[in-house]
């Protein structure tokens, strides 16, 4: 295995690349201290310490910060493979148990074996689009679709694009204006993929799209699994790929159907230098309690959408508003370490 195949492996598993190269370091001498770390792998010293924690975590590394110098070694490859594996397995378990929990009389599967019918099927269900829509396509065949991705954006739909290849390299960015909210392009062929308001998926083999030489793909509607893959995608394919294309901001006020997209016009507007506040109707995540969160100040916003990313994790995107005298944190549909999932928001200049 060449060493920028390891590196790709460990982004594909949610690895940042500060941790990456963090990692490598700790691998390339077995057993070494964080003060080496440091001097090797470009990261200051700080991040070194949070990542080596991270990576003890996920079971890669054994920190050992109770000498001095602190001294981090490298697990065994057995170990640190069964560690991810178990990890896995988890995800497995997860989405099977979500597809177990929907109706099966409310819940439709297709097998498409032909591309034809396939491309015509995610035609359809991004013109059905009302919220979001993500896909991960390769670029040699995004321009059967860009009549209906321009027909979502101007429905006020959020269109997120990873553009891959085969194709890569004769695409332009510059034809995702007016066809995305944000696009970003990545030189590996994952399997194809479209999800339609977390509810509707259709996943491809990267053939069937391209030349319909064989293989298949499943739509799956009214399922769970829809947001699942959609946010295993956005966690790890898009963080690594390389930014293409941002939409221009919004006029406020205006009101999102996701706090995605809420987030993306904040970020927008707050590097413009804009204060910003938010009305939100909100579910507490503890308490189950709706809430009206009047006018209430952005703080922060933890996105990894958009270049530069400021969250903390990969799935992290949330905001952090002032409300009764505390700063809480807002996220999307299904949050879990947030204090509120937001169900609707609107953002206006405070200025």
């Amino acid at each position: 295995m060449t060493r920028e195949r390891l590196r790709d492996n460990l982004r594909l598993l949610g690895l940042s690349s500060k941790e990456v190269e963090v990692y490598l370091t700790i691998l390339d001498h077995g057993t070494v201290t964080v003060s080496q770390v440091v001097d090797e792998s470009d990261v200051s010293q700080r991040h070194v310490y949070q990542m080596c924690e991270q990576l003890d975590e996920r079971g890669l590394v054994v920190l050992n910060d109770h000498v001095r110098p602190s001294v981090v070694r490298a697990q065994r490859a057995d170990s640190a493979v069964g560690s991810i594996g178990g990890r896995l397995d988890e995800l497995e378990a997860d989405i099977a148990s979500e597809l177990a929990d929907e109706d099966v009389s409310d819940l439709e599967v297709e097998l498409i074996k032909s591309g034809q019918t396939l491309v015509k099927r995610w035609q359809r269900d991004i013109e059905s689009a009302t919220g979001e829509v993500f896909l991960c396509l390769p670029a040699a065949v995004f321009a059967q679709f860009s009549d209906g991705l321009a027909d979502a954006i101007d429905r006020g739909v959020a269109v997120y694009v990873l553009v891959t290849d085969p194709g890569l390299d004769a695409f332009d960015p510059g034809d995702v204006d007016g066809h995305a909210t944000l696009a970003r392009t990545w030189r590996h062929e994952p399997r194809p993929l479209l999800t339609v308001d977390r509810e509707r998926m259709v996943l491809d083999d990267p053939k069937l799209l391209v030349d319909a030489s064989g293989g298949s793909a499943i739509s799956l509607t009214r399922s769970a699994v829809a947001g699942n893959l959609f946010s295993t995608y956005l966690s790890n394919f898009w963080q690594i790929a390389t930014e293409a294309y941002c939409c221009e901001r919004d006029q406020l006020p205006q009101s999102y159907a996701t706090l995605r997209q809420a987030i993306v016009q904040a970020t927008l507007h707050q590097r413009d230098g804009a204060e910003l506040t938010a009305t939100i109707t909100a579910e507490s995540t503890t308490s189950g309690e709706i809430v009206e969160m009047a006018a209430v100040p952005v703080v922060e916003i933890r996105q990894g959408l958009l270049d530069p990313f400021t969250n903390e994790f990969p799935m992290e995107n949330s905001i952090c508003v002032e409300y009764e005298g505390d700063v809480v944190s807002v996220g999307g549909v299904k949050s879990v370490i947030e204090a509120y999932e937001a169900l609707d928001i609107r953002l206006e200049r405070a200025d």
